[in-house]
């Protein structure tokens, strides 16, 4: 294994390369989208406007990023700034396409995306305006849809409303679709950072975010199900040590 296993991620962040990041970022998301690449802009500026060349091994432990959605964004986010499995990526599901970054002396910046930015998707990008047609470049249902719609429900919206009837057809959809939009994205990837995001200074008590090692947990073993359970959520019932869910909690 290297030494740093992270290190062409880091040179890719410290040389800015918004198409090598993306390419990254879509090998775990799956497919190209949008929302990765304003993840990844967003990630950058922020790092950018703390000081911060990359999160290198040095300063994993001494920053944290705080997300306000979950989906596609959060990919884009943590390409660039943290992950969940190394606790310096937080997730406050606020439903907004935010990041907030913080230093571990409370220093930080939050980044929104404009929502004139987002208005205005199908004008940059008419090639995409039939599918995402609605107000914010969301895709439309119909109102007997119940929405969200999940990810098979979605495939099984557009099935309909195309009237496709065999796999191959669909297949042949979904790959024209996602080439026309892979191109949006990549054109997304260039829009300046001006255009695309509020940005306000924060001070943040960051004891309240700050990274651990999941390995310093005591780990205990619940007396009801017999399942292990990190000790700060255990509870204890009726004098047995039990985990949250035989809590009924």
């Amino acid at each position: 294994m290297k030494e740093n296993p992270r290190e062409e991620l880091e040179g890719m962040i410290k040389r800015r390369d918004l198409e090598g990041l993306l390419e990254k970022a879509t090998e775990f998301h799956g497919h190209y989208c949008h929302k990765v690449a304003y993840g990844i802009k967003a990630g950058l500026l922020a790092l950018q406007e703390l000081g911060i060349e990359a999160p290198s091994r040095d300063i994993l432990g001494g920053m944290v990023a705080i997300v306000e959605c979950t989906g596609p964004f959060c990919n884009g986010v943590q390409i660039t700034t943290g992950t969940l499995g190394m606790s310096n990526l937080v997730i406050e599901d606020r439903g907004k396409l935010a990041l907030t970054l913080s230093k571990s002396d409370g220093s930080a910046v939050r980044v929104i995306l404009h929502a004139a930015f987002l208005d205005d998707f199908n004008k940059r990008n008419p090639e995409l305006s039939e599918l995402f047609a609605g107000k914010y470049a969301t895709i439309p249902i119909p109102e007997e849809e119940e929405i969200p719609l999940t990810q098979m429900g979605l495939m099984a919206f557009f099935t309909k409303k195309m009237g496709i009837k065999e796999m191959k057809e669909m297949q042949e959809m979904i790959g024209k679709m996602m080439e026309v939009h892979k191109h949006v994205v990549f054109k997304e990837l260039k829009v300046e950072e001006e255009h695309m995001f509020k940005i306000e200074r924060k001070k943040l008590d960051f004891s309240k975010y700050a990274p651990i090692c999941q390995c310093t947990y005591p780990v205990a073993k619940c007396d009801s199900c017999g399942e292990l359970v990190f000790e700060p959520y255990a509870r204890v019932k009726r004098g047995k040590m039990v985990c949250m869910q035989c809590a009924g909690e």
